[in-house]
């Protein structure tokens, strides 16, 4: 079997969007005849873990875990910590000086990100294991971005190796950097590493067009896409359920950036001109949800007895209750990175043959995409008499439904179409 090394941030049992475009490329590659060689951190911080995701890990996957030290760990002690704290984003996003001066340190002190002390060490411990195991690859996945750095200071070393650079999220360009109150020189220095990543990886992954195009124009020479997709294994026991609710449901991430407040007001609006409706809604959110969006809704006089707030639920779980939303929402950032966001979500979504509501900025990759009649697509400032037509057309089934092939989303097709670009380089 042919190996490929893969540094990656997150592994089960951590949880999340970041887990899982890496774990299921791990799992099918050895279908193809290359051997994943995990490098991973020992003692991550993470707040959330989700212990079933470890049965996609084959005993043909070697995984090799190294100590990590994170300056967040020294924030919760001077601090404490926030239930609602994100690694891969901001400290907190409420606006006290605290706060703030907190998202001025992640950014400007802290670059690329906090996870940039395990750089230097993983390198180091690296070499050994290329030596002994005669690597030929190296597959890097950000964000974090310190990840890349690894490979970058790899690909120093080793001329010859194929390196990979997957990027989930952009670099430069993600809006999010606005939130660190980023420095001239700060900003520069993110611009040099993010160069010198893009111009040395042999192939620069993406999952969109726009995200794609964004890193041509930054100097990268040979950007391919390979979008986020379903694994088919998770969906072998999927079957819709019906229940006596029409229930709208949103799976992962709710906060300032992705809030549907349109939707919210269309909802209650609809509460009032139709009684079966009213009687029949019930919104179901899994996730971290920020505190405000919650009181938002339950502001609104016809939506606060409909709201149920799940909480943080295994994927296995998540899995369970698709089964019984009727219309589920996909929520885009409301920023310009927004344009090239493909969630992983849409394509469990697709999965179930249920219809999709999305929101995001005015013009996107996930707006052409739905343009096919995978779903409805409005952006965040969409007039709510659309909105309300849109729903009210799925609650009575006044819409056309389209047969289409989710096969070419699976993610073991998606591995086959990663191996072929390996095996070019």
């Amino acid at each position: 079997m042919k190996k490929i090394l893969i540094i990656t941030y997150y592994w089960p049992p951590s949880s999340g969007s970041g887990v899982q475009r890496w774990l299921k490329f791990s799992k099918y590659l050895i279908d193809y005849g290359w051997k994943p060689i995990i490098v991973t951190p020992q003692n991550p911080y993470k707040a959330l873990r989700d212990n079933g995701l470890e049965k996609n890990i084959s005993n043909k996957i070697d995984v090799i875990k190294f100590p990590i030290w994170e300056p967040y760990r020294l924030k919760d002690n001077l601090f404490g910590k926030s239930k609602k704290f994100q690694t891969s984003g901001i400290f907190l996003n409420r606006k006290s000086l605290k706060n703030k001066l907190l998202n001025w340190v992640r950014g400007n002190l802290f670059i690329p990100d906090p996870k940039k002390y395990w750089v230097k060490p993983t390198t180091s411990n690296l070499k050994s294991i290329i030596d002994e195991q005669k690597i030929e690859y190296i597959i890097s996945t950000g964000p974090p971005h310190s990840m890349h750095l690894i490979a970058l200071n790899l690909k120093s070393i080793y001329k010859n190796i194929k390196w990979i650079a997957d990027f989930r999220d952009p670099w430069s360009h993600l809006d999010i950097l606005k939130e660190f109150k980023l420095t001239r020189s700060s900003f520069r220095k993110h611009k040099i590493l993010e160069n010198n990543v893009i111009k040395n990886a042999n192939i620069v992954l993406t999952v969109s067009e726009s995200w794609a195009n964004d890193f041509i124009k930054l100097g990268a020479k040979n950007v391919e896409i390979i979008r986020n997709g379903f694994d088919e294994e998770d969906f072998i026991n999927f079957k819709p359920r019906a229940t006596k609710k029409f229930i709208i449901g949103h799976f992962g991430v709710m906060n300032h950036l992705r809030n549907p407040s349109k939707l919210w007001e269309s909802l209650n609006e609809l509460c009032d001109d139709n009684i079966e409706f009213a009687e029949k809604l019930e919104i179901r959110l899994s996730g971290n949800v920020e505190d405000k969006i919650l009181d938002e809704i339950r502001s609104y006089p016809n939506l606060k007895s409909k709201l149920v707030v799940l909480g943080f639920l295994e994927h296995s779980d998540v899995i369970k209750e698709y089964s019984i939303v009727n219309l589920f929402i996909l929520l885009l950032f409301n920023s310009k990175s927004g344009q090239g966001n493909y969630p992983g979500k849409l394509f469990e979504y697709l999965a179930t043959k249920k219809p999709i509501i999305s929101f995001g900025p005015e013009s996107s990759d996930v707006k052409n995409f739905f343009s096919n009649g995978f779903g409805f697509y409005n952006s965040y400032l969409t007039d709510v008499q659309i909105i309300k037509k849109n729903i009210l057309d799925i609650f009575t089934n006044n819409f056309e439904k389209r047969n289409f092939d989710t096969s070419i989303y699976s993610r073991k097709f998606l591995t086959q179409r990663l191996v072929k670009l390996i095996e070019k380089l």
